[in-house]
């Protein structure tokens, strides 16, 4: 799908539909059925295997995770850890969903300032630093907790009440700060974001005028992913493909806009000029 984008994105009414599909099946298929949903517990008892027991036998204990855990490393390596946190997390595609409430109910989403929001962006590594450097005690598991996954999608939401209301006040904060866990939080992309700097590819296409003077792809990345030069942070980036959308559209690119209104010349061939 990411290998051969313009034909997917090539109509943005068309693209929002299928993404929406994706996420259903994520959310549904992937996580409350499968139980598939990657938890940085498994790096913490792989850390624990490599140091202790050096038996990583457990690993086999959930096929459909292993999979997952499989084609998101390969793809982290080829485009980048949003490949995964964008459209294979259950979690990341149940705060999309609910982010779609933000319409009927009409609620506003804020703007994190800028400075704040580089600042709370390296929580997340504070985070996995802690539960890494705790791995070899049982506090290791207490604070893997700031993860809700276990909560919302391994048991349903059927849990003790601090855990669900923990779980769902972040789905809550998703609605006003999009997908705030992710960016700033969240262990396991943290995790894939430090591994996702080895990736091969810069994919996601960009014009000469991105960035100045053309913006909207900045304004619309609703990750701030984008800078003001229009250089895309893959580090940060989920790979909605909103931006794709907007560059291979030319009725949304701006610059393509432009070139359309140019008045074209003609030139004359040897013939005509005679």
């Amino acid at each position: 799908m990411l290998a051969r984008d313009r034909g997917l994105v090539a109509d943005a009414r068309k693209f929002g539909w299928f993404r929406l599909a994706f996420l259903t099946f994520t959310l549904g298929f992937i996580g409350w059925y499968a139980q598939a949903q990657l938890s940085i517990v498994t790096v913490v008892g792989a850390v624990r295997a490599a140091l202790h027991t050096r038996d990583f036998g457990f690993l086999l204990y959930d096929p459909p995770s292993l999979v997952i855990w499989a084609f998101a490393i390969a793809a982290l390596l080829v485009w980048g850890r949003g490949t995964f946190c964008g459209w294979l997390c259950p979690f990341g595609a149940l705060q999309e969903l609910a982010a779609w409430l933000t319409r009927p109910l009409k609620i506003r989403r804020r703007q994190v300032p800028p400075t704040l929001d580089r600042w709370l962006r390296k929580a997340k590594y504070l985070v996995l630093a802690g539960i890494v450097a705790a791995s070899a005690s049982p506090l290791a598991d207490a604070f893997s907790e700031v993860e809700p996954f276990k909560t919302s999608i391994t048991l349903y939401f059927v849990r003790s009440w601090p855990f669900v209301a923990y779980a769902v006040g972040l789905l809550v904060l998703n609605l006003f700060v999009y997908k705030a866990f992710c960016r700033y939080l969240c262990p396991l992309g943290a995790f894939l974001a430090i591994g996702g700097r080895l990736r091969m590819l810069d994919w996601i296409p960009r014009r000469a005028e991105c960035g100045s003077p053309c913006q909207l792809c900045k304004v619309r990345c609703r990750y701030g992913a984008i800078d003001r030069a229009g250089k895309v942070d893959y580090v940060e980036c989920f790979q909605c493909m909103d931006c794709v959308t907007i560059v291979r559209d030319p009725q949304q690119c701006a610059p393509q806009i432009l070139a359309s209104k140019r008045p074209k010349v003609r030139l004359a061939t040897a013939g005509e000029a005679e």
